[in-house]
Formats: C-alpha cells, structure tokens, sequence
C-alpha cells in the first residue's frame, strides 16, 4: 500500500502529470493506494454535472488507485459541500464515486496508519475575471467555524499529527516562494494566517500544500504542482 501526493491538477488543464507517461508508478498500485490532491482539483466545476466532467470522472476512475482531494479556491464550493457522505479513515469524507473522495477541511483521518490533518481553502487573486456562483464562490475561504472545528480536533488528537495537508502555506513560509514577484492577492489570506497558528502549535512530520504553481521544499513544507511524490 502507497500514498502519492501532487499538487494543483484543475481538470482538464494539470491532470496530465497523473497520466501513465508521465507517472508509471500509477500502473502498479491499486484501489487501497492513493493519490492526494492538494486543491485545486477541478472536477467539480459547473452547475451541474455535464460530459467533461463525466468524462474526467470515469477516466480517474478507471485509474488503479483512489483519488483523495482537498478543495482548493477554484472550486465549485456548493457542490463540493451538496455532496452524499459517508465515514472513511475515522471522519466523513465527500463522495463523488466509489473511488474519488473530498477530504473536508478540519478532519483528522487515519489513512494506511498515519494521520493527515486536512484543511481546504485559500484566496483566488483572479476574482474580477470570474463571476459568484458561476465561477467564483466565496466558501473558498474557510469560515471561522471550519478554523475552530479543525483546532477542537486537533486538541482531540493531542495536538499531534503525522502530516498537514492544505492548499496554501502557513504566514510565514510565503516570503520564500520562489515566484514571489507576482503573488498579489495570494498574500492577503487569512487562511495563511490560521495555518501559521497550526504550524507553531502542533507537532507534526511534514506539510503538503498547492496552490503556488512551483515545486518547492521550505523547511518542514513541501509545496507541489508537477511533482508527484511518495509520502508513505
């Protein structure tokens, strides 16, 4: 059993670093291995579901592994949270198909032994080009009840957790970003700010995040998008 983990995939435009050229590792694993997307997945994105999406659908479930994901800001937020739950890895996960699950944010879940502390959401810096309910959605930011449930559970777990899973980076690791120029609104995000709080209060082995569009090492994070890297 394996855990893969990548970064931004926003289906159909970067889900080509999960295809069988450009990650042959995926042809040997299969449904109790998993692949984690850290936001920005992309498939849950119209209204409705229409034929890309059923598509995109059924080609990463006919992968051999599971798909997990965390949801990013270029989401379809009110779908991701219409979506049927069920109880998976010790807490509720969003179900799109029996092998593509929404990892919600402020859940603790055991996956293979090990346990990922998961928490969605960030600020997009593109909102005057896309229109609210259509293409933007304001859930992309967690909302102070999301932040205090993620806290009380950590306090459940003692505070300790093997891995933090999120789509941007905690406050104080932006300034090493390596395309710091062009950032914009991505540094007023009070998201940054809450998971600065967890990076100093909890005690972890390593963070996993998105959303930065470069693949980066900073201190105990690692920051993803065409990487597809091995955690467990």
């Amino acid at each position: 059993m394996a855990i893969w983990i990548t970064g931004d995939t926003h289906i159909p435009h970067d889900i080509k670093k999960l295809t069988s050229n450009e990650f042959p590792e995926g042809k040997k694993m299969s449904k109790n291995d998993y692949v984690i997307i850290c936001g920005d997945f992309g498939l849950i994105w119209n209204h409705t579901e229409d034929g890309e999406e059923k598509y995109w659908k059924k080609w990463l479930n006919e992968k051999p592994w599971t798909t997990l994901f965390i949801d990013g800001n270029h989401e379809n937020a009110y779908r991701l949270n219409k979506l049927p739950k069920k109880e998976m890895f010790g807490s509720n996960v969003g179900v799109v198909s029996n092998s593509i699950f929404h990892l919600k944010r402020g859940e603790i879940y055991t996956i293979q032994n090990k346990k990922f502390f998961c928490f969605g959401g960030a600020k997009s810096i593109d909102t005057m080009d896309r229109i609210e309910g259509v293409s933007w959605w304001r859930e992309e930011l967690p909302s102070y009840t999301e932040k205090e449930y993620g806290l009380t559970n950590l306090e459940k777990h003692n505070n300790k957790v093997n891995y933090i899973v999120s789509h941007t980076l905690p406050l104080n690791l932006r300034n090493e970003i390596q395309n710091v120029t062009y950032l914009g609104d991505k540094w007023y995000d009070d998201t940054c700010k809450y998971l600065q709080h967890i990076y100093e209060n909890i005690e972890f082995e390593k963070g996993f995040c998105g959303h930065w569009h470069v693949d980066q090492e900073l201190k105990k994070y690692t920051v993803l998008y065409s990487d597809v890297i091995q955690i467990c």
